[in-house]
């Protein structure tokens, strides 16, 4: 093994232990707030803002230490508020991403984060949504009314393969029960690092080229015909989103060229 990739193993290494120790620090803000005069809103705004700083300084510092080298790409200029905010889901880091690049998230999270030591304080301060709450449904549409973005990758978990897009409709039953603009988000991994099944000290030989694009808001009457039973929608919601990732996935490298060709 060479000595950069022994570099590497410990720069991961280091890089969970400072998650586990920053996933505590926005719960202890939200302890503050609460001596101030402040609605339980606004200070899960300011605890969403704080989470929002400290992933786009924890993406930096992983890339600063050689785990790897990242792009983001926007092509959505519009205020991003009230989104539905998909993405396929490679890796391990990729909410974080997500959270340092776009204001005012909202996650929907697994069970088993709520009832992690290091993160269900943080949870429960900044408002984040449980995969399994009965009234899940109910309180996205109500959030998403109140100009949050909801953050929900459809597969559920990470994937196997960047083809795999085995996306679950919850995803889509939002979207059509809230009638709001769905945000795409696509994440190109080369070569693929944390996914599903490996361990974290289980890095690539290289660092790996991570592009992040913020694709254009989508409007559910644009991709389904809104006169259809809802139930249909649902799944023909879930079809187009499916085929859409596909499209971008199926040819990552002239997907990202677009970004890179100098202008006329």
């Amino acid at each position: 093994m060479s000595v950069k990739q022994l570099w590497r193993i410990g720069a991961a290494g280091f890089s969970y232990g400072l998650f586990a120790i920053g996933a505590i620090l926005p719960a202890a803000l939200s302890l503050i707030l609460f001596t101030v005069p402040c609605s339980q809103y606004q200070r899960q705004t300011i605890t969403r803002a704080f989470i929002r700083l400290m992933c786009l300084s924890y993406v930096h510092f992983m890339q600063l230490v050689w785990l790897y080298r990242y792009r983001v790409h926007r092509r959505n200029v519009t205020d991003i508020r009230g989104h539905l905010i998909i993405a396929n889901h490679p890796m391990l880091i990729d909410a974080l991403f997500a959270m340092a690049y776009v204001r005012d998230v909202c996650c929907i999270v697994k069970p088993a984060l709520a009832a992690n030591p290091f993160t269900r304080l943080t949870i429960k301060a900044a408002g984040f949504k449980l995969a399994n709450d009965d009234n899940l449904l109910q309180s996205a549409c109500e959030a998403l009314a109140r100009g949050e973005n909801l953050l929900i990758f459809p597969e559920g978990t990470r994937n196997e393969y960047d083809d795999q897009l085995a996306f679950k409709r919850g995803a889509a039953n939002i979207a059509v029960m809230a009638q709001c603009p769905i945000l795409p988000i696509v994440f190109y991994c080369s070569p693929r690092m944390l996914q599903k099944g490996e361990k974290w000290w289980q890095l690539p030989e290289q660092p790996a080229q991570i592009d992040i694009v913020i694709e254009p808001s989508l409007k559910v009457p644009e991709c389904v015909d809104a006169s259809l039973p809802r139930t249909r929608q649902y799944r023909l919601l879930t079809e187009f989103l499916i085929e859409y990732y596909r499209s971008r996935l199926a040819d990552p490298v002239c997907e990202i060229a677009q970004y890179h060709r100098p202008k006329a």
